[in-house]
């Protein structure tokens, strides 16, 4: 047996709003939006008032550094690797690379092969990098 919606041939009851006609009302400024309160850069290469970019306060002319540091935790039967990349002044990247060596140091060791081999590629592969940074601070006046 089939049934048809809805019974008895009513109608839905939203059903009598698509054929209602609405008069023509008009609204006041129907197409411009006000302007609040919202400032523009003060010139081209400035960003808005609070925005926040860069993330930290560099030098206006001091150089600006990028390295590659790997965390690696060791885990009974498995292991985990992650890359970050930091870009910043020395000091930011002598932070990233502490926090990277910490990690490896703490939680890189909580596995055989990490023991034996992985954890080390991670710690020497950090100092490679800091290495290089260190040479490139150094060549720019930087005191290591």
């Amino acid at each position: 047996m089939s049934q048809s919606f809805p019974p008895n041939g009513a109608q839905y009851p939203g059903a009598q709003y698509p054929n209602q006609q609405y008069p023509n009302q008009q609204y006041p400024n129907q197409y411009s939006y006000p302007q609040q309160g919202v400032p523009g850069p003060a010139s081209p290469g400035q960003g808005y008032p609070g925005q926040g970019y860069p993330p930290r306060s560099h030098p206006a002319q001091g150089p600006v550094f990028q390295a590659r540091f790997k965390k690696h935790t060791g885990m009974i039967v498995l292991a985990q690797w992650q890359t970050r990349t930091v870009v910043g002044s020395y000091e930011d990247v002598k932070k990233a690379y502490r926090e990277a060596q910490t990690h490896n140091l703490v939680a890189g060791w909580w596995g055989l092969i990490s023991l034996l081999v992985y954890n080390w590629i991670a710690i020497f592969g950090n100092m490679s990098e800091m290495g290089r940074i260190k040479k490139q601070a150094q060549a720019a006046g930087i005191p290591t």
